[in-house]
């Protein structure tokens, strides 16, 4: 079955104000609408269009700011080249860029038919389990199995491809949000002791999990293995698809960015309750996975960093 995007969603293009745009219905795709957008024409405040559709903002090129208003004051979320940010279906919501940014930067505004994600959460539903239309909330994080589709769809715009391209791609997409993304779905980074076959690696991997702000070493999880070090390292990296040390860091940053957004710890605080011995190296490592430091991220979710309700056309640089 074929699914189409809302008439909503054919609209949406018209409010951001981006200096130029190219979009996938100049093509006639209707299973997939695909608005690239480039650089700026004005930093006033715009409201976006309600839709029933799912939308992905997909970060191309360039780093900038976007600024949405939420509990009565304006907000910020800092993007760079492969962030996304998963929008809430069927919600209206004001944002403005402010300046300067970056050059010409891009971002690409995906919008996937809610038929197309409705079929798919009923196929991956399992027996027992009540149906439920995922919805996502608005979250800048990183995924780059959807930052390269993205690449893809530009291409194949570029190509003039024609919907047969559009629907392929759809139906992957939207198995892949639900999968990821959706209530039940693991994080982009997540590796389950469960997903792993070797009962070895299982068991450490459940014991990195409830020891992660402990300073673990090499020889202690072998241990937990019943192998050598060196035999660990290579299975470890051959089964999960990481070394120990990144699956370790992973894990205690993606523990700190919940942590962030659900007690009101100090960002030093967060950083030793998962490991980090210093706050700096905690504020580095936080940068390097997700783009912007422990603060900006707290502040962008929660508001804790305010952005003064100014002016629309006095301008900052966030």
């Amino acid at each position: 079955m074929t699914y189409s995007i809302s008439k909503e969603s054919l609209t949406c293009r018209s409010v951001i104000p981006s200096a130029r745009s190219t979009s996938s219905r100049d093509l006639g795709w209707t299973s997939l609408l695909v608005d690239l957008h480039v650089g700026l024409k004005s930093n006033e405040p715009y409201t976006s269009i309600r839709t029933p559709d799912a939308r992905i903002g997909v970060s191309i090129s360039g780093r900038y700011s976007c600024e949405f208003f939420s509990r009565s004051r304006w907000r910020f979320d800092a993007h760079s080249p492969g962030s996304i940010c998963l929008h809430r279906n069927d919600h209206q919501s004001r944002y403005r860029f402010p300046v300067p940014q970056d050059g010409d930067f891009k971002w690409a505004m995906i919008y996937l038919p809610v038929g197309q994600l409705a079929s798919a959460a009923e196929h991956l539903r399992r027996a027992g389990q009540p149906y439920l239309l995922p919805t996502f909330n608005s979250l800048v994080d990183r995924d780059p199995a959807i930052a390269h589709i993205t690449v893809a769809l530009l291409r194949a715009m570029a190509n003039g491809d024609s919907n047969l391209y559009a629907e392929t791609v759809a139906a992957w997409l939207a198995v892949h949000l639900i999968s990821r993304h959706g209530p039940s779905g693991s994080s982009i980074e997540d590796r389950s002791a469960g997903a792993i076959s070797d009962a070895r690696l299982r068991r450490v991997v459940e014991f990195m999990s409830a020891h992660f702000a402990q300073p673990l070493t090499l020889e202690q999880l072998a241990g937990e293995a019943c192998i050598s070090k060196y035999h660990f390292t290579r299975l470890f990296k051959t089964k999960v698809g990481q070394t120990p040390y990144q699956f370790l860091a992973d894990l205690r940053l993606n523990a700190a960015r919940q942590m962030l957004i659900s007690t009101d710890l100090s960002v030093a605080q967060v950083g030793a309750a998962c490991g980090y011995s210093t706050s700096s190296h905690f504020s580095a490592a936080f940068a390097a996975k997700f783009s912007m430091t422990p603060s900006e991220f707290r502040g962008s979710r929660l508001g804790l960093t305010e952005i003064d309700n100014r002016p629309a056309d006095c301008s900052a640089n966030h």
